[in-house]
């Protein structure tokens, strides 16, 4: 989840076995309502590692980015899928 963070400020890459996220989220101009009392999100740069597991495809990751909600795709390679292995005779 990604609230007030517009997609330009957004970078996904993979190297080497590791998804890397990185962006930023701007710091909003600021409220005249006297009633405001803090800031629910917290803004500036982020970033976020993870390490895939061997059976993905990292060719094929793919991302979707819709209403502040980052969605992605990492599909397993068709090495790591079950194949039938037929016996001989």
């Amino acid at each position: 989840e990604l609230p007030g963070v517009s997609k330009d400020d957004v970078s996904i890459d993979v190297h080497q076995n590791t998804l890397i996220l990185r962006g930023e989220r701007k710091h909003e101009a600021a409220v005249q309502d006297e009633r405001y009392y803090r800031r629910e999100c917290a803004y500036g740069p982020f970033q976020r590692s993870f390490v895939l597991p061997a059976m993905v495809d990292q060719d094929k990751v793919q991302a979707t980015y819709h209403d502040g909600i980052l969605e992605l795709h990492l599909p397993k390679s068709e090495r790591a899928k079950p194949r039938r292995i037929a016996i001989n005779s």
